[in-house]
């Protein structure tokens, strides 16, 4: 009977989940947070910046996610996801194309990122799941898992693709590209597919029952605040998505200077992003099947390995991909954890809100990782140090979310 729940809840929500992993991965979560290292040497060629003060506006980046993220949360609660979807997707847009305009100032390259981020707040997770969570229920992990796959296409095609036309026309191109990209691809379809919420809520006695926000069950933030769990899933995902931000904006340098050339660490960076793509649909499928903390453990223990193990010397192409493919499947739980994590323990009543705050604490996390790392290879000229951090955080994220306990049970 279950799987007869979870079929349905698909057949009616098909459209809206193509447009939430559009929206995803078109989004800063996804062309943003991926295409990002491309530009690191690129910059530093054009400009004479260093590789950390590049790396460092991808704090900015995040730092700004960080602080809409609650914002938008609220927002949405009250009104929805369509419009702040799409006008943000349409802002973020008009600031890619105004990055071609950059002059050669570090500073100006840290604002035009902190104001990137703000505009397009509205692109990022909180967004597209609050939409996914309100259409599925029984096949929740599922969806959530290929909603958020989204950011694994654009990690399998963008750095490529981004590689290439920065090769043949120029770093300006490739940011003009993104744009044009989201302005007359990305949001034409989330405007034709996307719908806030289903018109009807099924029961498990398949008795049509009106979705109204005021009448979703769950916790109020308030209350949601005092509970263990809250800080646990923060406290256990601050240091993995500082870890995993680190690695992805660096990693196309780190490979590089492992002895790849730039192509070989885009195809590398690109196999990531398969990584992301397989593992969120899989680990979908898992949490439907599999308690979620368990899930988390078993991932993030395996990515902890795959950092220690980048640190070893003459490591083969063979291992480098492998290790590569661990640190994708941990980003490919993070962001679909903390939403499944959220919607099961605190329910749909403040999803938007509780959310929101739980990716503020992760976008911190987010923000510190790039901005450590670069400083860190300034100083030591090595990734080394960086990845003994990450495999220690990945430890750590595993042991605490591994100790969640059971979820709350919420009426459907």
């Amino acid at each position: 009977m279950s799987n007869n729940f979870a079929v349905q809840e698909f057949a009616r929500g098909w459209r809206t989940l193509i447009a939430a992993s559009i929206g995803n991965g078109t989004g800063l979560s996804g062309l943003a947070f991926y295409t990002f290292g491309v530009f690191v040497l690129p910059l530093t060629t054009a400009f004479g910046w260093s590789r950390g003060e590049v790396s460092i506006a991808a704090s900015f980046l995040i730092v700004g996610t960080a602080i809409t993220a609650p914002v938008i949360g609220t927002i949405i609660d009250r009104f929805g996801a369509r419009r702040v979807g799409i006008s943000s997707m349409l802002a973020l847009a008009v600031g890619y194309a105004a990055l071609t305009q950059l002059d050669g100032r570090i500073a100006t390259f840290y604002a035009s990122w902190l104001l990137l981020s703000l505009i397009g707040g509205g692109t990022t997770p909180v967004v597209w799941t609050r939409t996914v969570n309100l259409w599925f229920d029984r096949g929740r992990g599922l969806a959530l898992g290929l909603a958020l796959a989204g950011s694994g296409v654009a990690g399998v095609f963008a750095p490529i693709a981004t590689t290439h036309i920065i090769g043949n026309y120029g770093w300006q191109a490739g940011y003009l590209a993104i744009g044009i990209f989201i302005a007359l691809i990305a949001v034409p379809l989330i405007a034709l597919l996307l719908e806030d919420k289903p018109p009807l809520a099924l029961t498990d006695a398949m008795t049509p029952t009106t979705s109204a926000p005021a009448e979703l069950p769950g916790l109020t933030l308030r209350a949601s605040l005092v509970t263990v769990e809250f800080w646990k899933i923060g406290a256990g995902f601050f240091l993995v998505s500082a870890v995993v931000a680190a690695l992805i904006i660096n990693l196309i340098p780190l490979l590089v200077d492992r002895g790849l050339d730039r192509t070989q660490a885009a195809q590398i960076a690109g196999a990531m992003g398969i990584a992301v793509l397989i593992g969120r649909v899989g680990i979908g499928f898992l949490l439907d099947r599999f308690s979620g903390p368990s899930v988390a453990r078993a991932l993030l223990a395996l990515c902890a390995v795959g950092c220690f193990t980048l640190t070893l010397p003459d490591l083969s192409p063979l291992a480098m991909v492998a290790c590569t493919l661990s640190l994708g499947l941990a980003a490919a739980a993070e962001v679909d954890l903390v939403a499944f994590l959220t919607s099961r323990f605190f329910g749909m009543r403040a999803y938007g809100k509780i959310y929101g705050w739980q990716l503020t604490i992760f976008y911190v996390g987010a923000a510190l990782g790039p901005l450590g790392a670069g400083l860190a290879f300034d100083h030591f000229q090595s990734y080394v140090p960086t990845l003994y951090f990450a495999a220690a955080s990945m430890a750590f994220g595993a042991l605490v979310t591994g100790s969640l306990g059971k979820p709350r049970a919420f009426e459907n």
